[in-house]
């Protein structure tokens, strides 16, 4: 009895002691991901009408979503999982937009869909009704061409903003 306080201090010793064993027995690596890096894909407008004809059967809303996938590139980051099946057909519209403006090779980049933190507050974006398409590194006149037929070809559904500066893109976003 003369030793019992000692007695917390070599308990508190024996379990910092345990939670040090335990913390080292479970070292295990941390994986280590490697996102794969898919083809280059190069639209042909040949293939493509091949394909419609073959297969015969009307696109549902994961068709239309997976043919927007596959007829632009995104910046890496981009979240398009989420959106409104009317944007997929949008941003479909807007891709025949910039193939006749710059023709069938080019391949516009979604550079943000729901995945920036760094919209306005009360952007469409948050609520998967808004992509941004890429127009930084085109010719003025080209630009000019691109907004002007996209919003006259999306009037009455969606918005087009052409937004300036720094961070140069085309907003889209759905109507109310």
């Amino acid at each position: 009895m003369k030793h019992l306080y000692l007695l917390a201090p070599i308990l508190a010793i024996f379990a910092i002691f345990a939670v040090y064993f335990l913390i080292q027995t479970n070292r295990r690596p941390i994986p280590h991901y490697e996102p794969k890096q898919e083809p280059e894909v190069i639209f042909d407008a040949e293939e493509y009408l091949r394909q419609l004809k073959k297969d015969h059967k009307p696109f549902g809303t994961r068709g239309v979503h997976r043919l927007l996938l596959k007829r632009t590139r995104q910046k890496a980051g981009v979240y398009l999982e989420s959106l409104e099946p009317a944007l997929d057909s949008i941003g479909l519209e807007v891709v025949n937009v910039y193939h006749s403006v710059m023709g069938f090779e080019y391949v516009p980049v979604i550079t943000s869909g729901n995945d920036w933190p760094y919209h306005a507050q009360k952007s469409k974006h948050y609520e998967n009704k808004a992509l941004d398409f890429r127009i930084k590194f085109l010719l003025p006149e080209e630009k000019k061409s691109i907004v002007e037929l996209a919003t006259k070809k999306l009037e009455g559904r969606a918005r087009v903003i052409w937004e300036k500066g720094e961070a140069e893109h085309l907003h889209v976003e759905l109507l109310d």
